[in-house]
C-alpha cells in the first residue's frame, strides 16, 4: 500500500476525512481530489479534475468518496454526483496504468422496494449497474469494487439523517417525532469504516465485484432514540409512534457478519452515537443500559 498513492475524491467530506487521516496514518501517499473549485464552491471543468489525476504518476487507488446523499435532490444531481462523475473518471482512465477503483453505496439499494421511493437508493442502483458492466472489461479484472455500507456517523450531521434530525432536536430542546421505530440498521463510525477499507486496499481483490460492510448486529431505531433520548435526560422529547412506517423498511432482515479482517473491531453502534453526540453537544451523557 506504502507505495501505492491512494486518490480520494471527496476528501473534505465526512468519510473522505476519515479516509484521509487512516491512510496517512498508515504511511500512505494521499492524494485528495475534488469536483469543486474550492474558492467558487462551482464545479471545476471536468477536464481539469482528469488532467489533475493524470499528473499523478505510477499504480494508484482511487476511492470515490464524494456524491450526494441527500434523497431531496433533483434525480438529474444524484445521477451526475453519485453515478456520471466516477464512470467518466473510470473510463477515462481504463488501460493507462494499473489503478484499481473503490465505489461507495448502500446496503439499502439492494431493497427494491425503498430504492423506489427514494431517489439516493435509486442513483446507488443506477452506479452498481454501470460498475458491474464495466466489471466484465478483461482490463478491469481484479480492479474494480463497489462497497455496499450502511448508515456512518461521525464528524458534522448530516440534516437530512436521522442521526442528524434527532441531534438537531436534542440541541435545540425539540420534540422529536418519529415512527414506532420498528426498522432495523446498522451504524458505524467513519473511523472505523475507513480502516476497513484501508484492510480492502491491502489484499488483491479476486471474485464479485461488490463486498458489503455488516456488522451483522443492527438495532431498532427505537431502542436508539430512547437510548440517546435518556443518555441526555431528555426522554420527553422522544415522540415514538407519531409518524407512519414507510413503505419498504427493514423490519427483519440481518445481514451477514463481514469477514474479521474487513469489519476490524468497530465499536458498539449506541454506545458510540452517545459519544459523539457527547463530543458534539459539549455534555457527558449518562451510561445507560439498552431497552
Amino acid at each position: 500500500m506504502k507505495r501505492r498513492p491512494v486518490i480520494i475524491f471527496g476528501a473534505s467530506g465526512r468519510i473522505g476525512t476519515a479516509l484521509s487521516k487512516a491512510h496517512a496514518e498508515l504511511g500512505c501517499r494521499v492524494e485528495r481530489m475534488s469536483w469543486l473549485d474550492p474558492r467558487t464552491k462551482r464545479a471545476r471543468d471536468p477536464r481539469d479534475v482528469l488532467a489533475q489525476l493524470s499528473a499523478i504518476e505510477g499504480d494508484a487507488d482511487i476511492i470515490f468518496a464524494s456524491g450526494l446523499t441527500d434523497p431531496s435532490a433533483s434525480a438529474d444531481e444524484l445521477a451526475l454526483a453519485n453515478v456520471e462523475r466516477p464512470v467518466s473518471v473510470i473510463v477515462t482512465t481504463i488501460g493507462r496504468r494499473q489503478i484499481r477503483y473503490l465505489t461507495i453505496g448502500s446496503i439499502l439499494e439492494t431493497r427494491p422496494g425503498l430504492a423506489a421511493t427514494n431517489r439516493y437508493l435509486a442513483s446507488k442502483q443506477a452506479l452498481w449497474a454501470r460498475i458491474e458492466g464495466l466489471a466484465a472489461d478483461p482490463r478491469l479484472n481484479g480492479r474494480i469494487m463497489h462497497l455496499r455500507g450502511h448508515t456512518w456517523y461521525g464528524g458534522a450531521p448530516s440534516p437530512h439523517m436521522f442521526l442528524g434530525q434527532m441531534y438537531e432536536c436534542l440541541r435545540a430542546a425539540k420534540s422529536f417525532r418519529m415512527s414506532e421505530g420498528r426498522q432495523l440498521r446498522e451504524y458505524a463510525h467513519v473511523d472505523d469504516v475507513a480502516m476497513s477499507i484501508a484492510a480492502l486496499l491491502a489484499r488483491p481483490w479476486s471474485g464479485p465485484a461488490h463486498v458489503e460492510l455488516n456488522s451483522g448486529e443492527p438495532v431498532r431505531l427505537s431502542e436508539l432514540a430512547g437510548s440517546v433520548f435518556r443518555a441526555f435526560n431528555c426522554e420527553q422529547l422522544l415522540h415514538l409512534g407519531a409518524l407512519s412506517t414507510p413503505t419498504g423498511e427493514n423490519l427483519d432482515m440481518n445481514f451477514p457478519r463481514s469477514p474479521a479482517w474487513l469489519l476490524g473491531r468497530p465499536r458498539p453502534p449506541i454506545e458510540g452515537i452517545i459519544d459523539w453526540y457527547s463530543e458534539l453537544l459539549n455534555r457527558p451523557a449518562h451510561r445507560l443500559k439498552r431497552g
